[in-house]
């Protein structure tokens, strides 16, 4: 039995100190390093030199001491975001062209950055240069010279934001290929469109016979200055063994019998260009950005009305160019023409756009204000002409309008004196559709990312909890030592026994025997009375060993206090001599016996060992890195630009780069929402509408555009009324709001509830505030536990198949169809089986889905 009651306040206070030390996050240095693109080039080939700085979002422009005898020209900046664990860290990364004109070793540097006032070295880089060239169709690459991919353009020198044609072309000789993909350029400052159906047609060159892929598409250079693009890469199969066949039941075959087929990846030279920026001399004050060769066409009707009647204007530019974010020119308003802005109704077609022809065509409604014979003024629209370096301007004559008097509105008959009847009011008719997407992303998080997930959330809550049982401890000790004054005699009896065997030190001299021993045995007997619960006077060896036996003492310690007791009164009573040495030991002895006995009653260390380690494994936990993910921003406006031009498929591509950069937000999910009803795929909708819906519950744009998409689909959606009542906040707030409010209230309830503690006077203004947090805690907290169990915990999935889908009784094609689901309705998923799954309605119909019909939410 151990002698006192556990858990000492130090440990508990030292198990406080290292959570909230665990808790602590470090920041990290700034890090530069230069690497180039690739480790071989040709000579007169161009590499990318990349500089990047971690830990700061801008820096200088890196310094190169010693080029190498190579062409170095800077291309800019690009930026990253990292997200670590909600947190947002940032790099740049300076871009260089690098071109060398001699084969051998290239060494560039020492390269230099200046950060925030401060020079970090970055090294040096090595890019190894040879007489060949070094890409997929050299000799050396896979196929050797029968297999080559050549990226082309018509010429090497073009104007900013002109289209300029380009090919990639593959060549396939005397080996077999199969699952071709469509070729990609990568590559900064610059816009690729979508390559159209590859020419396929045979070509003789002086290695033989050749297969040729032709792809044509068309490359936009947005910024000036030199520009590398590519190299183009491709990925197929190539058969290196098997019988060969002839023409392009060769190229596309994908048996060939008794072949080894090897994925591959082909690759071409990239291609340099010099990229001119527009000139300002002689630009046009209305230039909008047109670069390209355009025809101008401006038409009106009617072109005769009724004074207040509307007249449409149409404008059509068109032509081999860029006409990207145009401003189409526009009739201003005058006091006898009432306006409105010009809608752009039209983006030309993609097989236009393939053949390098673009048209925008913009429709302007002008209301005439007043009878007579009026003109629609001329208008202008100006573009650059890359052809002859200069600026062009097509202007349209103005436009007659032959504009009549209004005719008379008819007026009712009535009888004179008679009370005028009342109109009878029409009902207004009100259009309905989707809501305009967000213009900003939102807070964008780890995708998944929740509170209730996260360590650093429960690290805090434990703490407001440790922190109030310390307070309690505390305050019951502190209670117990003013009412009882056994128990503070039995805790101040180690501390006072030490003081006075430190007393006894000074009686330690010779001569002085028996006052030595008179202390020695005071201190002892003090300390056992009060540890033992015992009188005085009932301090015997025989009494003492036989109580430190009965409370589990260890035999040793026993022993050892009996036999010093009696020793003690032994040289008292019986003294036969002085013996400083025999002193000395007695008084290490006694020390001893009270430092053995303070450990005996030492419970805590275990627990505060596993409350220490339970810390710091949940601070760990807290620690853990979340996925990196790319720049989310500039993707979203990307889609948001695509969407107003009505390119929806475009726009979903882009916001579905941000998800897959591994970062997500409310208003991404509602605009992939939108775009997805553009399309016509009212599945997919409602699946982003509903992702949407669990962060942001509140957002009445989203309601509206949810309720709309599922009037379209014929789907309902109802929550249960006990729910409703019993849990009000769990369908106003999201989880993450929810479990925030809850763990808030929380930690404010144990404030108070310590305040009550070690602050009696403040008791009143303590109360009311634990009975606020009490009550909010009351509310949040199981709002917050039912939408998780009910909502997160749980795997709901849409169904985004394009028509009805039969739900089966098995999971089998030709089970017997149970119920049909529409598009866009909401299943709660059971189990999966062989590409099925197990789903349940709202109303406790079950059954089976096919897997590829429905998208968990």
């Amino acid at each position: 039995m151990a002698l006192a009651p556990p858990a000492p306040r130090r440990a508990l206070l030292a198990a406080i100190i290292v959570a909230f030390a665990a808790a602590g996050v470090a920041r990290a240095d700034v890090t530069v390093r230069a690497t180039f693109d690739r480790t071989r080039v040709a000579v007169g080939e161009t590499a990318d030199l990349g500089v990047e700085v971690q830990g700061a979002q801008s820096s200088a422009v890196p310094e190169i001491a010693d080029a190498g005898g190579a062409a170095v020209s800077y291309l800019g900046p690009s930026s990253r975001v990292s997200f670590v664990n909600g947190a947002m860290s940032a790099s740049v990364t300076h871009h260089f062209s690098v071109s060398a004109t001699s084969p051998g070793r290239l060494t560039l540097g020492p390269i230099s950055v200046t950060v925030g006032g401060k020079r970090y070295d970055a090294g040096t880089a090595t890019l190894e240069v040879v007489a060949g060239r070094p890409g997929g169709g050299s000799p050396g690459g896979p196929g050797g010279n029968q297999l080559r991919l050549e990226l082309s353009a018509p010429r090497t020198t073009v104007y900013v934001r002109e289209r300029l044609p380009i090919r990639v072309k593959l060549m396939v000789g005397q080996v077999r290929v199969t699952d071709v993909q469509y070729p990609t350029v990568p590559g900064d400052g610059f816009a690729v469109d979508k390559f159209s159906e590859p020419d396929r047609r045979e070509e003789q060159t002086p290695d033989g016979t050749f297969q040729v892929l032709d792809f044509p598409t068309v490359l936009t250079p947005l910024r000036s200055g030199t520009l590398t693009v590519g190299p183009a890469e491709m990925g197929l199969t190539m058969v290196v063994r098997g019988r060969t066949r002839r023409g392009f039941d060769r190229f596309f075959d994908d048996t060939f019998f008794g072949g080894e087929q090897r994925r591959i990846e082909a690759t071409s030279d990239p291609l340099t260009l010099t990229v001119l920026p527009l000139p300002d001399a002689g630009k046009p004050a209305d230039f909008s950005g047109a670069v390209g060769a355009f025809d101008f066409d401006v038409k009106a009707a009617p072109l005769e009305v009724a004074a207040g009647d509307p007249v449409t204007v149409t404008l059509t530019m068109r032509g081999t160019g860029s006409l990207e974010n145009v401003t189409a020119p526009a009739i201003p308003a005058s006091d006898v023409l009432r306006v409105y802005p010009a809608q752009q109704t039209s983006a030309g077609s993609p097989s236009a756009a393939a053949a390098n022809v673009q048209e925008r065509t913009f429709e302007q409604v002008v209301i005439p204000e007043r009878a007579g014979a009026l003109e629609l003024p001329a208008l202008r629209f100006s573009y650059f002409d890359p052809g002859t370096g200069t600026y062009r301007t097509a202007a349209h004559a103005p436009i007659p309008l032959r504009v009549t008097p209004r005719a008379a509105a008819s007026v009712p008959s009535h009888v004179i004196g008679a009370a005028p009847a009342a109109p009878v009011p029409q009902p207004e008719t009100l259009g309905h559709d989707l809501v305009f997407i967000k213009d900003t992303p939102g807070r964008l998080q780890p995708i998944g990312a929740r509170l209730y997930r996260s360590g650093a959330f429960w690290l805090g809550e434990a703490a407001a909890l440790a922190i109030w049982l310390a307070v309690v401890v505390f305050d019951r000790r502190r209670r117990r030592l003013r009412g009882d004054a056994g128990y503070a005699r039995f805790t101040r009896a180690g501390r006072e026994a030490r003081r006075a065997l430190d007393a006894a030190k000074h009686a330690l001299r010779p001569g002085n025997q028996t006052g030595f021993y008179d202390a020695v045995t005071r201190a002892l007997t003090d300390y056992l009375s009060a540890k033992l619960q015992l009188p005085p006077g009932a301090v015997a060896p025989a009494a003492v060993a036989a109580h430190l036996a009965e409370r589990g003492v260890d035999a040793e310690v026993t022993q050892l206090a009996g036999d010093l007791l009696a020793h003690c009164e032994e040289v008292r009573y019986a003294p036969a001599g002085s013996d400083d040495g025999d002193m000395e030991r007695t008084l290490a002895r006694a020390g001893m016996v009270v430092r053995a006995l303070e450990r005996e009653r030492r419970l805590g260390p275990p627990l505060a060992a596993a409350l220490v380690a339970a810390v710091l494994a949940v601070a760990a936990a807290a620690g853990a890195a979340g996925p990196a993910s790319e720049t989310p921003q500039t993707l979203f406006f990307e889609g948001n630009t695509l969407y107003g031009e009505e390119k929806y498929p475009e726009a979903i591509a882009a916001w579905e780069k941000v998800l897959h950069a591994g970062v997500e937000s409310g208003n991404l999910y509602f605009n992939l929402g939108n775009a997805w009803f553009k399309t016509g795929n009212v599945g997919r909708a409602v699946l982003a509408y509903e992702r949407a819906r669990r962060l942001m519950p509140r957002d009445p744009d989203l309601r509206a555009n949810l309720d709309y998409a599922r009037a379209r689909s014929g789907d309902t959606e109802a929550a249960p009324l006990w729910a409703r009542v019993a849990f009000p906040l769990a369908s106003r707030a999201s989880s993450d709001e929810l479990v925030a409010a809850a763990g808030a209230c929380f930690i404010v309830l144990m404030a108070a509830l310590s305040a009550l503690r070690l602050l009696p006077g403040a008791a009143r203004a303590g109360r009311a505030v634990a009975a606020a947090a009490g009550i909010g805690l009351a509310l949040a907290g199981p709002a917050a536990v039912y939408r998780v169990a009910t909502i997160d915990s749980r795997t709901f999935a849409v169904v985004v198949a394009a028509a009805d889908t039969d739900v089966r009784f098995e999971p089998s094609a030709s089970g017997t169809p149970h119920f049909v689901s529409k598009p866009g309705a909401v299943l709660r998923v059971l189990a999966e089986r062989d590409g099925w799954a197990q789903v349940v309605r709202p109303d406790g119909k079950r059954g089976w889905i096919a897997r590829a019909d429905i998208a968990e939410i």
